[in-house]
């Protein structure tokens, strides 16, 4: 069996920097920053070169992101920015542009336009808000894109539709659409409902027509999550994208051992289509069990651990990693 190793370049600065800095800092009544600083120590055992994508430690693992928020009467905006390894996420550059909007709010009613994230997925784009280091095998697409979206706040829901640039991030590109509205445009729509104590739906559905081997896309996400006690949550999840899977799915549960422990278990699962026209040699089937742990020292710095197994099918061996990381949040 191969064995990789990876060593974070600045985990020991985190924990420096958790002893100055408290929580968000605050410029003036309008004006704030925010974001986190990830470094991680990574083995992984398993799998060949041609799986070489299962041992990627992407910015899930180690990256920096600031973000800078206004508010001015009924205006709010959001400029950040993150720093990440471009080798291992794939990305033309080390650092660049991700939020760049504008929200205007009347009443129930928001307004946005720029640059930003789609709604999909439960599991958070910025991993230091999810129980566990790395990402599930849930696969959909709902990236960063530029154009208009609108949300609604009900009694009990949430819901929004968008018009972007795109619904399916172009290859290469840093965080973003393809830039062009002429065609290829991308649709996003969701509904959160909230009335029932305790539990969150959420359903939601991305469309993008576009041009090239694979004729149109259709991505769609599910999830609920149920808090059992003030301790205990359990959350699933089903989504799929047209021509790249057939079924993904995840199961998780989270327990709060006390103020500063936490722990979860994962299961999620991907059967994909593999099909020539999706970029893809052959059909992926992947089942990944894990367990992490999050223990926090001080209000903005903690330490995560995670162990996870991912079982390849389809001939390909089993991939086991295990990865430390250090999380500085401000």
């Amino acid at each position: 069996m191969k064995s990789r190793i990876k060593l974070a370049g600045f985990t020991a600065l985190l924990a420096a920097a958790a002893a100055t800095v408290q929580a968000e800092v605050k410029i003036n009544e309008n004006l704030s920053l925010d974001g986190y600083a990830i470094g991680s120590g990574v083995i992984t055992e398993g799998t060949p070169r041609g799986n070489y994508q299962l041992l990627n430690t992407g910015r899930a693992f180690d990256s920096i992101k600031v973000a800078l928020n206004g508010k001015y009467q009924d205006f709010s905006a959001k400029v950040s920015l993150i720093a990440l390894d471009s080798v291992n996420n794939g990305v033309p550059s080390d650092a660049g542009l991700l939020d760049a909007y504008v929200t205007y709010k009347i009443e129930n009613l928001s307004i946005t336009g720029g640059k930003f994230l789609g709604w999909l997925g439960y599991e958070s784009f910025d991993s230091p808000n999810n129980a566990f280091i790395s990402f599930s095998q849930v696969n959909y697409s709902s990236p960063y894109a530029t154009g208009v979206k609108l949300d609604y706040a009900g009694d009990g829901f949430s819901t929004g539709v968008s018009v972007r640039d795109s619904q399916t991030g172009p290859g290469g590109a840093f965080f973003e659409g393809d830039g062009e509205f002429a065609d290829d445009v991308g649709y996003e729509a969701y509904i959160k409902y909230t009335g029932i104590s305790d539990l969150t739906l959420f359903a939601g559905a991305g469309y993008e027509n576009v041009s090239g081997p694979i004729d149109n896309v259709l991505t769609t996400d599910f999830w609920a999550a149920y808090k059992v006690t003030e301790k205990f949550t359990l959350a699933g999840e089903f989504a799929t994208t047209e021509d790249v899977t057939d079924t993904s799915w995840l199961a998780l549960a989270s327990y709060a051992v006390s103020d500063e422990l936490s722990v979860a278990g994962r299961i999620s699962y991907i059967d994909g289509t593999g099909k020539p026209a999706a970029g893809k040699p052959g059909a992926t089937d992947a089942v990944a069990y894990g367990v992490a742990a999050t223990y926090t020292l001080t209000s903005n710095f903690s330490l995560k651990g995670e162990a996870t197994l991912t079982d390849a099918n389809r001939g390909a061996p089993d991939v086991a990693q295990y990865a430390i990381q250090g999380l500085f949040k401000f």
